[in-house]
């Protein structure tokens, strides 16, 4: 039995999951701009292009983003599809270009937490989660990583090999290279991002059901 999503009002939208209402707490704690749904796009090469309407779109940092509360729920291809710049989504802003490449579609899932570490008794550094970026270059999508912090978001385009624009879906290579797009790893920080730890807090705690206010 699959839960249904509840849809969720928040800044003068209304959100189709609760999940994408906290990721709007998140970006507003964090003062990234954001649009919903801005538009709809068919996605793929020709004869088989498919409509997908990407969550959000952040105009400072040209990246659309994809929110998802389970890997199930997760089309690969047709997210392999959106971040093949020639036939998946527009740049409305141009292209955001990470050394030679062009960083495409933040996933992000369930809402985590920056934790403390500790060696021997001893505070060693903070935990931060690292997110899955989709990118593009000459030709192959890569999974690479994206860490926020206090000044916005830290892109890493380098990763596992995902597939092409031929296009097709490095399947084989899934969980070796590539996978866990909603947990897909963490950064070590040694100094205490108190904005970051706090928007994560905001979004994870917020409460929407007597209005718009988290």
């Amino acid at each position: 039995m699959s839960i249904r999503p509840i849809e969720t009002s928040y800044a003068g939208h209304r959100f189709r999951s609760r999940l994408e209402a906290r990721w709007a707490v998140f970006f507003d704690s964090l003062r990234i701009k954001w649009e919903y749904e801005p538009q709809g796009y068919a996605v793929g090469p020709e004869g088989r292009r498919r409509p997908y309407l990407p969550d959000f779109w952040l105009p400072k940092e040209k990246l659309w983003v994809e929110v998802k509360g389970t890997e199930e729920q997760m089309d690969v291809e047709l997210l392999l599809h959106a971040a093949i710049p020639h036939f998946g989504l527009p740049n409305p802003a141009g292209p955001c270009w990470i050394s030679d490449h062009q960083a495409r579609l933040l996933i992000l899932g369930p809402v985590p937490l920056v934790e403390a570490v500790h060696d021997a008794g001893e505070l060693a550094g903070y935990v931060h989660p690292a997110h899955a970026l989709l990118s593009f270059r000459k030709g192959d999508v890569f999974q690479g990583s994206a860490v926020f912090n206090s000044h916005g978001i830290e892109l890493f385009p380098e990763g596992g090999l995902v597939g092409n624009d031929g296009p097709e879906v490095f399947w084989h290579t899934r969980g070796s290279n590539w996978g866990n797009w909603l947990t897909p790893g963490a950064a070590m920080n040694p100094d205490h991002d108190s904005r970051v730890q706090g928007a994560y807090r905001a979004a994870r705690s917020a409460r929407f059901e007597h209005g718009e206010r988290p």
